[in-house]
């Protein structure tokens, strides 16, 4: 295997990055309100298998919410370590599907279904494209045939090892939610969840076991911004992937900033972050990561919303090169 490499598409994420987040920052005046976080998450196909909890951005006495998110990731990562070596190469698509409802007084909860495919994809040619219009250097894409999928790991405590496309469930979560504080002004919730092991350990769909997650959502709401971050820990009770090297604690984090454009448009920006899933690694790809997300939210009426946008990884090489979303919620009542 080559060392470690990796595809320059990330020439293009930079660069709608920094448009995006110019159009952000001066943006004119606005009196809409907008949700605090994309229904997004890293969805690196070799550790979405563990419970890392979407956003809770809801407000207390919002009702129902339904919501549907479709994810495109598509990376290339190559490393190679003195008793390790990964390769990742392919597209991931991810429908979240998620049910969320007022529980009792102060409480709500929430169910969220991922239906994962893996394949080799179709966004090779167009990225191959744009490398050779703008002049970017391709990276180990010479090296790769297009439209392949390869995700190996070899040299932990177990092998990991898929190269046909595949498609399957994954660990359905159940989440409840205590908000203190609630108003017009400000939120503050805190939350406890778990996964079951519905997921596929061969697919990289589930680990195999119980998680469970607990974490603190705070927001802070003006008329044209909202501001809003997440803190929290998740722990895996088992670990049929990686042999059990991936039976720890982690800790993530969530920071958003959102500016509203009149009454129908949002623009956000958005950080994630989590620390190293797989103990004694050297591999980049399997430490802790660093993802940026930067769209857009257009409202249709009250109660409906369409979301989508972009991710790349702020971290290089430690989370997919490039996701690209795509989400519709529905409110019972609007914020």
């Amino acid at each position: 295997m080559r060392s470690a490499g990796r595809r320059s598409r990330r020439h293009v994420a930079p660069l709608l990055s920094q448009a995006a987040a110019a159009v952000l920052f001066a943006a004119a005046p606005s009196l809409a309100a907008a949700d605090e976080f994309f229904p997004v998450r890293d969805e690196n196909p070799l550790v979405r298998g563990f419970y890392l909890p979407l956003p809770s951005d809801s407000r207390l006495n919002e009702g129902r919410n339904l919501a549907a998110t479709l994810s495109i990731s598509n990376t290339l990562n190559v490393e190679d370590r003195p008793h390790e070596s990964l390769l990742v190469d392919g597209e991931s698509d991810t429908l979240t599907l998620s049910f969320e409802d007022t529980l009792y007084q102060n409480w709500r909860y929430r169910i969220t279904v991922p239906v994962m495919h893996d394949s080799g994809g179709f966004l090779d040619s167009a990225i191959d494209h744009w490398h050779r219009w703008f002049g970017f250097n391709p990276g180990n894409r010479p090296f790769y045939p297009q439209n392949e999928l390869v995700y190996s790991y070899s040299g932990g405590r177990r092998d990991i090892n898929i190269t046909q496309p595949q498609t399957g469930i994954g660990d359905i979560a159940g989440e409840i939610g205590w908000y203190p504080i609630d108003d017009a002004h400000r939120t503050v919730s805190l939350w406890s969840g778990f996964t079951a092991p519905t997921g596929s350990v061969s697919k990289l769909t589930g680990d195999g076991a119980w998680d469970a997650a607990v974490w603190a959502h705070g927001a802070l709401r003006w008329p044209q911004w909202q501001l809003a971050a997440e803190l929290g820990a998740t722990q895996p009770f088992g670990d049929e992937i990686f042999g059990g090297a991936a039976h720890r604690l982690s800790v993530f984090a969530r920071f958003a900033a959102t500016r509203a454009l009149g009454s129908q448009w949002s623009l956000r920006a958005q950080l994630d972050g989590q620390s190293g899933r797989v103990a004694d690694s050297d591999i980049r790809f399997l430490g802790p990561s660093l993802q940026l997300t930067v769209g857009a939210v257009r409202r249709l009426g009250a109660k409906w919303r369409v979301e989508f946008g972009f991710a790349e990884d702020a971290g290089v090489n430690t989370a997919p090169d490039i996701t690209f979303f795509l989400g519709i919620r529905r409110q019972s009542s609007a914020k």
